[in-house]
Protein backbone atom coordinates (compact mmCIF):
# COMPACT_ATOMS: atom_id res chain seq x y z
CA UNK A 1 0.00 0.00 0.00
CA UNK A 2 1.09 3.31 -0.53
CA UNK A 3 1.57 5.61 2.44
CA UNK A 4 -0.55 8.92 1.51
CA UNK A 5 1.26 12.29 2.40
CA UNK A 6 -1.04 15.55 3.28
CA UNK A 7 -0.63 18.30 0.75
CA UNK A 8 1.48 20.11 3.50
CA UNK A 9 3.83 17.35 3.82
CA UNK A 10 4.20 16.46 0.33
CA UNK A 11 4.99 20.05 -0.71
CA UNK A 12 7.74 20.17 2.29
CA UNK A 13 9.62 16.75 0.75
CA UNK A 14 9.30 18.20 -2.96
CA UNK A 15 10.81 21.73 -2.05
CA UNK A 16 13.34 20.31 0.05
CA UNK A 17 14.43 17.50 -2.26
CA UNK A 18 13.73 17.90 -5.65
CA UNK A 19 13.50 21.99 -6.16
CA UNK A 20 15.85 21.95 -9.21
CA UNK A 21 18.09 24.97 -9.89
CA UNK A 22 18.95 26.20 -13.33
CA UNK A 23 22.74 24.81 -12.80
CA UNK A 24 20.88 21.17 -11.84
CA UNK A 25 18.45 21.27 -14.91
CA UNK A 26 21.31 21.83 -16.92
CA UNK A 27 23.51 19.55 -15.90
CA UNK A 28 20.90 16.63 -15.84
CA UNK A 29 19.95 17.44 -19.25
CA UNK A 30 23.83 17.27 -20.36
CA UNK A 31 24.14 13.96 -18.33
CA UNK A 32 21.14 12.57 -19.99
CA UNK A 33 22.32 13.86 -23.30
CA UNK A 34 25.56 11.93 -23.01
CA UNK A 35 23.54 8.85 -21.95
CA UNK A 36 21.15 9.34 -24.96
CA UNK A 37 23.66 9.60 -27.51
CA UNK A 38 25.81 7.11 -26.82
CA UNK A 39 22.39 4.53 -25.88
CA UNK A 40 21.27 5.73 -29.60
CA UNK A 41 24.98 5.29 -31.57
CA UNK A 42 24.99 1.66 -30.38
CA UNK A 43 21.21 1.33 -31.94
CA UNK A 44 22.87 2.82 -35.22
CA UNK A 45 25.56 0.36 -35.48
CA UNK A 46 23.51 -2.40 -34.64
CA UNK A 47 21.00 -1.51 -36.98
CA UNK A 48 23.23 0.23 -39.96
CA UNK A 49 20.08 3.20 -39.69
CA UNK A 50 21.35 6.93 -39.51
CA UNK A 51 19.52 8.11 -36.36
CA UNK A 52 19.11 11.67 -34.97
CA UNK A 53 18.32 12.52 -31.21
CA UNK A 54 16.40 15.37 -29.19
CA UNK A 55 17.79 17.23 -26.75
CA UNK A 56 16.80 15.55 -23.45
CA UNK A 57 14.09 17.00 -21.30
CA UNK A 58 14.10 16.75 -17.25
CA UNK A 59 11.33 17.89 -15.38
CA UNK A 60 9.90 16.99 -11.67
CA UNK A 61 5.97 16.04 -12.69
CA UNK A 62 3.23 14.44 -11.25
CA UNK A 63 2.07 11.00 -12.00
CA UNK A 64 -1.26 12.94 -13.90
CA UNK A 65 1.18 15.14 -15.21
CA UNK A 66 3.68 12.74 -16.63
CA UNK A 67 1.07 11.02 -18.44
CA UNK A 68 -0.26 13.85 -19.86
CA UNK A 69 3.42 15.03 -21.48
CA UNK A 70 3.18 11.52 -23.35
CA UNK A 71 1.55 10.68 -26.41
CA UNK A 72 -0.85 8.05 -24.41
CA UNK A 73 -3.07 7.02 -27.11
CA UNK A 74 -0.15 5.03 -28.81
CA UNK A 75 0.58 1.89 -28.71
CA UNK A 76 4.11 0.65 -27.81
CA UNK A 77 6.54 -1.95 -27.35
CA UNK A 78 8.27 -1.46 -23.98
CA UNK A 79 11.67 -2.86 -22.61
CA UNK A 80 11.50 -1.86 -18.78
CA UNK A 81 14.42 -2.33 -16.57
CA UNK A 82 15.49 -1.96 -12.97
CA UNK A 83 18.49 -0.30 -11.79
CA UNK A 84 20.95 -0.88 -8.91
CA UNK A 85 24.33 -0.20 -7.93
CA UNK A 86 25.97 3.57 -8.08
CA UNK A 87 22.34 4.53 -8.18
CA UNK A 88 18.69 3.10 -8.13
CA UNK A 89 15.62 3.53 -10.00
CA UNK A 90 13.82 2.29 -13.82
CA UNK A 91 14.49 2.58 -16.96
CA UNK A 92 12.01 2.40 -19.48
CA UNK A 93 12.33 2.44 -23.47
CA UNK A 94 9.54 2.67 -25.51
CA UNK A 95 8.88 1.97 -29.25
CA UNK A 96 5.24 2.90 -31.23
CA UNK A 97 3.71 0.30 -33.11
CA UNK A 98 4.96 0.83 -36.22
CA UNK A 99 8.83 1.37 -34.93
CA UNK A 100 8.81 -1.87 -33.48
CA UNK A 101 7.26 -3.79 -36.49
CA UNK A 102 10.27 -2.21 -38.66
CA UNK A 103 13.22 -3.18 -36.32
CA UNK A 104 11.87 -6.78 -35.99
CA UNK A 105 11.94 -6.92 -39.81
CA UNK A 106 15.73 -5.41 -39.56
CA UNK A 107 17.05 -7.72 -36.48
CA UNK A 108 15.16 -10.76 -38.48
CA UNK A 109 16.27 -10.32 -41.99
CA UNK A 110 12.82 -9.57 -43.48
CA UNK A 111 11.26 -7.41 -46.01
CA UNK A 112 10.23 -4.00 -44.87
CA UNK A 113 6.66 -4.29 -44.02
CA UNK A 114 6.58 -7.83 -43.28
CA UNK A 115 6.04 -8.04 -40.02
CA UNK A 116 2.18 -7.23 -38.61
CA UNK A 117 2.38 -7.64 -34.91
CA UNK A 118 4.24 -8.70 -31.88
CA UNK A 119 2.68 -11.73 -31.39
CA UNK A 120 5.55 -14.60 -31.18
CA UNK A 121 8.25 -14.94 -29.05
CA UNK A 122 10.81 -14.32 -31.62
CA UNK A 123 9.01 -10.95 -32.40
CA UNK A 124 9.60 -10.30 -28.13
CA UNK A 125 13.00 -11.42 -27.89
CA UNK A 126 13.92 -9.04 -31.73
CA UNK A 127 12.57 -6.05 -29.25
CA UNK A 128 13.94 -7.18 -25.47
CA UNK A 129 17.65 -7.40 -27.23
CA UNK A 130 17.05 -3.63 -28.75
CA UNK A 131 15.63 -2.46 -25.63
CA UNK A 132 18.78 -4.52 -23.45
CA UNK A 133 21.41 -2.73 -25.58
CA UNK A 134 19.95 0.59 -25.48
CA UNK A 135 19.60 0.66 -21.74
CA UNK A 136 22.76 -1.40 -21.24
CA UNK A 137 24.93 1.39 -23.25
CA UNK A 138 22.48 4.02 -21.64
CA UNK A 139 23.67 2.71 -18.27
CA UNK A 140 27.14 2.20 -19.43
CA UNK A 141 27.54 5.95 -20.09
CA UNK A 142 26.30 7.49 -17.06
CA UNK A 143 28.55 5.01 -15.06
CA UNK A 144 31.21 6.06 -16.66
CA UNK A 145 30.70 9.58 -16.23
CA UNK A 146 30.37 9.52 -12.58
CA UNK A 147 33.06 6.29 -12.16
CA UNK A 148 30.34 3.93 -9.98
CA UNK A 149 29.14 0.49 -11.66
CA UNK A 150 25.46 0.44 -12.26
CA UNK A 151 23.42 -2.81 -12.53
CA UNK A 152 20.87 -3.43 -15.20
CA UNK A 153 18.31 -6.14 -14.57
CA UNK A 154 17.34 -8.58 -16.95
CA UNK A 155 14.34 -6.34 -19.47
CA UNK A 156 10.69 -6.97 -19.41
CA UNK A 157 8.80 -6.67 -22.16
CA UNK A 158 5.33 -5.31 -22.66
CA UNK A 159 2.72 -4.36 -25.61
CA UNK A 160 0.36 -1.72 -24.43
CA UNK A 161 -1.09 1.60 -24.48
CA UNK A 162 2.04 4.41 -23.75
CA UNK A 163 -0.11 5.83 -21.38
CA UNK A 164 -0.99 2.57 -19.38
CA UNK A 165 2.84 1.72 -19.05
CA UNK A 166 4.12 4.77 -18.04
CA UNK A 167 1.64 4.77 -15.39
CA UNK A 168 2.47 1.39 -14.67
CA UNK A 169 6.50 2.93 -13.74
CA UNK A 170 4.84 5.64 -12.19
CA UNK A 171 3.18 3.68 -9.59
CA UNK A 172 5.82 1.24 -8.67
CA UNK A 173 8.11 4.14 -7.81
CA UNK A 174 5.23 6.13 -5.57
CA UNK A 175 4.89 2.89 -3.83
CA UNK A 176 8.58 3.15 -2.83
CA UNK A 177 8.80 6.62 -2.78
CA UNK A 178 5.95 7.19 -0.58
CA UNK A 179 5.10 9.98 -3.35
CA UNK A 180 3.31 10.58 -6.34
CA UNK A 181 5.63 12.44 -8.31
CA UNK A 182 8.78 11.81 -9.98
CA UNK A 183 11.77 12.52 -12.19
CA UNK A 184 10.76 12.66 -15.83
CA UNK A 185 14.24 12.19 -18.01
CA UNK A 186 12.65 11.87 -21.49
CA UNK A 187 15.08 11.77 -24.60
CA UNK A 188 13.23 11.30 -28.45
CA UNK A 189 15.27 9.50 -30.95
CA UNK A 190 14.62 9.24 -34.52
CA UNK A 191 16.02 7.12 -38.15
CA UNK A 192 16.48 10.64 -40.09
CA UNK A 193 14.00 9.57 -43.46
CA UNK A 194 10.33 10.45 -43.34
CA UNK A 195 7.96 7.81 -40.82
CA UNK A 196 11.28 6.02 -39.75
CA UNK A 197 11.72 4.40 -36.66
CA UNK A 198 11.64 6.56 -33.62
CA UNK A 199 11.29 5.71 -29.99
CA UNK A 200 11.47 7.33 -26.30
CA UNK A 201 14.22 6.37 -23.28
CA UNK A 202 12.84 7.02 -20.25
CA UNK A 203 14.76 7.41 -16.62
CA UNK A 204 12.76 7.76 -13.39
CA UNK A 205 16.14 7.84 -10.81
CA UNK A 206 14.55 7.16 -7.16
CA UNK A 207 14.76 10.29 -5.31
CA UNK A 208 18.20 9.10 -2.57
CA UNK A 209 19.69 8.19 -5.82
CA UNK A 210 18.70 11.93 -7.77
CA UNK A 211 20.29 13.26 -4.43
CA UNK A 212 23.40 11.68 -5.06
CA UNK A 213 23.52 12.56 -8.83
CA UNK A 214 23.11 16.36 -8.06
CA UNK A 215 25.39 16.50 -5.16
CA UNK A 216 28.11 14.62 -7.63
CA UNK A 217 27.32 17.37 -10.39
CA UNK A 218 27.89 19.78 -7.90
CA UNK A 219 30.99 18.46 -6.40
CA UNK A 220 32.14 18.58 -10.51
CA UNK A 221 32.28 22.27 -10.77
CA UNK A 222 33.24 23.03 -6.73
Amino acid sequence: MVKKMDEGERQVFWDSVLELNAFQKDALNELGNIASCHAVTSLAEMTGLTINIAVPTVEVVSIEDAEKKMEIEKMVAGIFVQIDGGFSGYLLVLFPERSALSLVDILMGKMPGETKSIATEMEESALMEIGNMLASSFCDAIADFFQFSLLPTPPSFAFDMMGAMVENVMIVLAQAQETNHVLLFKCDFQEETEGGIYGYILLFPHHDSLKKMLSMLEAEVE
